[in-house]
């Protein structure tokens, strides 16, 4: 904002202008103090002008009058870790999904993309997200890859990529350092990396588990100030006692927040405890919400509506460390929420930079798809073709092999066995309790292939692929039937990428996501139907979790306990090992 434009803001708030909008009769909630009492909320320029203290008579004179029906108003929602290729759609279209349900600020790690396209990744999100409402600042992704040496990316980000990143005023951040122990053993690329981020003085954003204390210490000594991965009440009041940030996580796979909301009230609500979503898949943002879900599971987990609406807000500022939102006073800009219902978190209207932009969770003002550089060109750049074969472990009699032990207690956790196969025809059997996982290097750089048995994971027929694999992207398929695999693979090559389910030799159901095999240009109301009927077929194949889908994305997550196949083959995450398939005889 221009100076000459904050003198009318001035003005404004001394009577000597008109405000543009007044919001009369809210029951104001004044995260800053806690409290909520009647207040009309002044509103010119975009900003807040003006909040009526307690007792004070409405006299404004404004060009609008908005009647809030004392309805409770808070300040726009803000996710301080989110991923928006989880949405499966572009920035724009998730904007139009997430601002009817009170998201006004996000800050966004596009670490996905940039594994598949590296730089070029983060230009697109920073052109695709320029102007359409929702703010989305952006972390510089430290993730490409997560691992060097056990994945395969488009190409490996250093210190010198993230110092370019982060020259760019809408990058607020170094994304989630999820090379933790890369960290801690003060390994040379992940120490220019955190030297980068020092030198431009940006908010460091953290991923670990299963540290010790001064394990953590060594962590945030290095400079890493958040956490969205503590899934226990120890690991949380561990972060929150050492000054760690620890965002509660409300995700499409991970419901974390009813556990950790207990360290949260037993240390008194502290203002490193903030609320965020890392991944949303699309049809959890139709049924479910956004941030407002986020804060509703909060309340739900007896925290306070007030201080859950903090965490969400001034918290989340605070953190991101954004001088100008968070709460509702004069200066800000006037992101407001109109509430119904406070212990129900029920989102009414939406106003953005103090104009009404949605209602009743549907979108007032149109958001145009921004022209970008990048053309949506298939990213599917395999060595060459694929053949039955590649789906197949072949020995000329039986083997011992390596297998992952899928845990149902514990949908991403994994342990390493072994199994003996018999081999038949050159082809080794995998049994009625196994299934075949491959993964393939699909960025044009080496045309890797990794296989293994996968035990407990409950497929009975048929195969899934998918191009949405954690984190480096590449092409993963599992299933029962090598022709089927073969089927689902090339299916996805053909159409750009997304998700396929082939049974019996035919596709049952698919959806696109022609943009780097990430994202699409559908609405999230559209490309949802498609996932619904994607994750209803894996239900009917046999895989059971409460997150079908995000189950088998994570599979190739190399920094993921405790065993991953990625297109280099089996890897121990703990021990950023390779372990080879065939195992010796037992």
């Amino acid at each position: 904002m221009q100076f000459s434009e904050i003198r009318q803001v001035m003005n404004a708030a001394t009577g000597k202008e008109k405000f543009d909008l007044v919001l009369l009769n809210t029951k104001f909630i004044n995260v800053l103090t806690k409290e909520i009492y009647k207040a009309d909320i002044c509103i010119k320029n975009g900003r807040i002008a003006y909040v009526s203290m307690p007792g004070e008579e409405s006299t404004f004179e404004a060009l609008e009058y908005y009647d809030a029906q004392r309805k409770y108003a808070c300040p726009g929602l803000i996710d301080t870790h989110v991923h928006i290729e989880s949405s499966m759609v572009t920035p724009a279209k998730f904007a139009k999904a997430v601002i009817p349900h009170g998201t006004t600020t996000v800050l966004a790690d596009p670490h996905e993309i940039c594994n598949v396209i590296g730089l070029k990744g983060m230009d697109y999100f920073l052109e695709a997200s320029e102007n359409i409402l929702l703010k989305v600042f952006m972390a510089a992704p430290s993730c490409v890859p997560s691992v060097v040496g056990v994945e395969t990316s488009a190409g490996i980000f250093s210190g010198t990529e993230i110092g370019k990143m982060l020259q760019h005023d809408r990058v607020l951040s170094l994304g989630e350092v999820m090379d933790y122990r890369g960290v801690i053993n003060q390994e040379k690329r992940m120490m220019e990396v955190m030297e980068a981020a020092k030198e431009a003085g940006k908010v460091v954003q953290g991923h670990l588990a299963d540290v010790s204390a001064r394990e953590l210490a060594a962590y945030m000594i290095a400079g890493c100030e958040s956490n969205h991965e503590a899934r226990l009440l120890e690991e949380a009041r561990m972060s929150l006692r050492s000054g760690m940030t620890l965002e509660c996580r409300h995700a499409s796979n991970y419901h974390n927040i009813a556990v950790l909301a207990q360290a949260v009230k037993e240390l008194h609500y502290p203002e490193n405890a903030v609320l965020c979503t890392d991944d949303r898949e699309p049809d959890d943002l139709l049924l479910e919400g956004h941030m407002d879900a986020a804060v509703k599971e909060a309340i739900r987990a007896g925290i306070d509506p007030v201080e859950a609406i903090r965490m969400s807000t001034l918290h989340s500022a605070k953190f991101m460390r954004l001088t100008d939102r968070g709460a509702l006073r004069p200066g800000f800009i006037a992101d407001i929420l109109l509430l119904d219902s406070l212990e129900e978190f029920t989102v009414n209207e939406v106003f953005v930079e103090g104009k009404l932009t949605a209602k009743e969770k549907h979108m007032l003002t149109d958001i145009e798809e921004p022209k970008t550089r990048f053309a949506s060109e298939n990213t599917m750049y395999m060595k060459r073709p694929l053949t039955k074969a590649d789906f197949e472990i072949r020995a000329d009699q039986g083997a011992f092999l390596h297998t992952i032990t899928f845990n149902p207690e514990d949908p991403f956790l994994t342990e390493l066995d072994s199994h003996y196969f018999e081999s038949e025809s050159g082809i080794l059997d995998i049994d009625d309790n196994f299934c075949t996982m491959a993964v393939l290097e699909r960025h044009g750089v080496n045309g890797n292939i990794g296989l293994a048995p996968i035990k407990n994971f409950g497929f009975r027929y048929g195969a899934v692929a998918g191009t949405v694999s954690h984190d480096c992207h590449n092409l993963f398929v599992i299933g029962k039937d090598a022709d089927d695999m073969l089927i689902a693979a090339n299916r996805l090559i053909e159409t750009g990428g997304g998700f396929v389910c082939v049974k019996d030799k035919k596709i049952s159901s698919e959806a696109t996501l022609n943009i780097c095999g990430l994202i699409c240009a559908k609405e999230v109301s559209e490309i949802a139907k498609d996932v619904e009927k994607v994750k209803k077929d894996i239900i009917e194949m046999g895989i059971q979790a409460i997150s079908p889908l995000n189950v088998l994305t994570a599979f190739s997550l190399a920094v993921f306990p405790k065993v991953r196949l990625t297109d280099h083959g089996i890897v121990d995450t703990i021990e950023q090992v390779k372990i080879p398939l065939f195992a010796k005889k037992q």
